[in-house]
């Protein structure tokens, strides 16, 4: 089973769930606890700088995705790879998310390097 964390207003992607597999799990926190939620991926809605290396540190193992407002700078871009994300989406749409959720969990899966702490 495949986790992911999403981190932000539950009124943003409120619909991702039926864009993922069937045996996927969905997390919801308004903002990154204390705790580590031990998840696969983490999807960060309009995060600072600083929420996104926060999430680095708590979920090393996990892939950390942004997810931006469509009509976001490319600076906006910029600051949260920098940080840390493994990918950064401008969009809306739960469907497009979903996707480079997907895409996240198929490059980790074939990573060497994951296959040593999985």
């Amino acid at each position: 089973m495949t986790t992911v964390l999403v981190v932000g207003p539950s009124t943003r992607l409120c619909d991702l769930r039926s864009f993922l597999p069937e045996n996927w799990l969905v997390i919801r926190r308004e903002r990154l606890g204390v705790a580590p939620a031990d998840a696969d991926i983490v999807l960060l809605i309009e995060p600072a700088a600083g929420q996104v290396s926060a999430a680095c540190l708590a979920e090393p193992t996990s892939a950390v995705i942004t997810v931006l407002s469509p009509f976001s700078d490319h600076e906006d871009v910029v600051r949260v790879l920098d940080a840390g994300a493994d990918a950064c989406v401008r969009t809306h749409s739960a469907a497009i998310v979903a996707a480079h959720a997907e895409a996240c969990r198929r490059r980790q899966l074939a990573s060497p390097w994951w296959a040593q702490v999985a």
